[in-house]
């Protein structure tokens, strides 16, 4: 009798299965298998639940269960296997474990196990993409080098942030771009990426050099930025020897002011400091007090001050409104003038005892005649 009973629920159940939807708590089932829990406040359910329990007698530390998805199709055949699965895996007792969501892309026989999975949520609630043991934060997106962690866009190549370990354990934040073997424009226009080395301590700001089209290889001005393990700023250098270490042309003014050829400060506007050094290369004009050096006379610098309105050596009023002053050079125009006036006075004076020594000679002949 127990026999006859089996094999007509068996009968049944598969040709209810094989022509038509099955139901659980419902008689108009809408899927294969449609489950239907009236909710029971008093109990303290809130919803329907389909129970999957892997009733193992002895249930040591990684006990699975869970789901499996298969898709028969184009190269399945009586090989296919499940390429797909949610797997619960008991880690601890009481049945505490994690959550695992698996695919396995390999195109063989072979059906999905834990070491497939790509998601995972451990029973504290971290989760790991690419890691299945999160431990260390909420959320741990692993990916190998070359690959893009993490990308946030407006749509597809279109602008956006994205997250890689391009260069071995260099993480780089990069914006409007992807990184897939090299880096790459998600959208068309500019881009620019942070790239930050724990082995040197050294952190990169850096621009694209040009525009592109999404997926164009982009290449970047070289360490546009950098800030060291010091917290030394370098632009244009990646070395930096101070505070800020700018290594070309910088400006200081309104957004019109240009860089001035050949000088490495432009500013347009007052300066104040409490001190200013130059340093110079050339000789400073002690040279004027060597015995071999030519002093003007009088009456030939004269000529040229006469000739020139202005001393030789110093330029002239039009040279300086053209051209304006160099700081350290003028100063030591200015001394050779100051150093040479000490020789014309020394030399005055030399002249003036001479002068004051006749008259005193003159004055006692005469006393001497009276």
């Amino acid at each position: 009798m127990k026999k006859t009973i089996s094999f007509f629920i068996t009968t049944f159940f598969c040709a209810v299965a094989a022509a038509q939807n099955v139901g659980i708590g419902t008689a108009s089932p809408e899927s294969k298998l449609h489950v239907v829990d009236t909710v029971d406040v008093a109990d303290g359910q809130s919803g329907a639940f389909v129970n999957i329990h892997n009733a193992t007698q002895v249930s040591p530390t990684g006990t699975l269960s869970g789901i499996k998805f298969r898709l028969d199709g184009v190269n399945a055949g009586a090989n296919a296997r499940y390429k797909g699965g949610i797997f619960f895996e008991k880690t601890s007792s009481w049945g505490v474990g994690k959550l695992h969501f698996l695919t396995n892309s390999l195109g063989n026989n072979n059906s999905v196990t834990t070491a497939d999975a790509r998601m995972t949520i451990a029973a504290d609630g971290k989760v790991g993409i690419g890691n299945s043991s999160p431990s260390l934060s909420q959320l741990e997106v692993y990916a190998p080098n070359n690959i893009t962690q993490f990308s946030s866009t407006s749509g597809l190549n279109e602008t956006g942030i994205s997250m890689s370990s391009p260069f071995g354990n260099q993480a780089t934040l990069s914006f409007n771009m992807r990184y897939s073997n090299g880096f790459r424009f998600m959208g068309a226009g500019y881009g620019a990426n942070i790239t930050y080395s724990p082995i040197s301590g050294i952190m990169y700001f850096n621009t694209s050099q040009s525009s592109g089209n999404p997926g164009d290889v982009a290449l970047f001005n070289s360490a546009s930025v950098i800030i060291d393990r010091n917290g030394y700023m370098g632009i244009g250098t990646s070395a930096p020897k101070a505070k800020l270490h700018v290594a070309s042309s910088m400006v200081l003014g309104s957004s019109t002011t240009l860089p001035a050829t050949g000088y490495m400060l432009s500013v347009n506007g007052k300066i104040i400091a409490e001190e200013v050094r130059v340093q110079l290369d050339a000789n400073w004009p002690d040279y004027v007090f060597h015995k071999n050096y030519r002093l003007k006379p009088l009456d030939e610098l004269e000529d040229f001050i006469n000739t020139n309105r202005h001393l030789p050596g110093i330029p002239s009023a039009k040279q300086v409104a053209d051209e304006g002053l160099m700081l350290g050079d003028m100063q030591k125009r200015v001394m050779e003038k100051v150093e040479e006036l000490t020789l014309y006075i020394i030399q005055l004076n030399k002249e003036n005892q001479l002068l004051k020594q006749q008259v005193d000679e003159l004055m006692r002949l005469q006393n001497i005649k009276k």
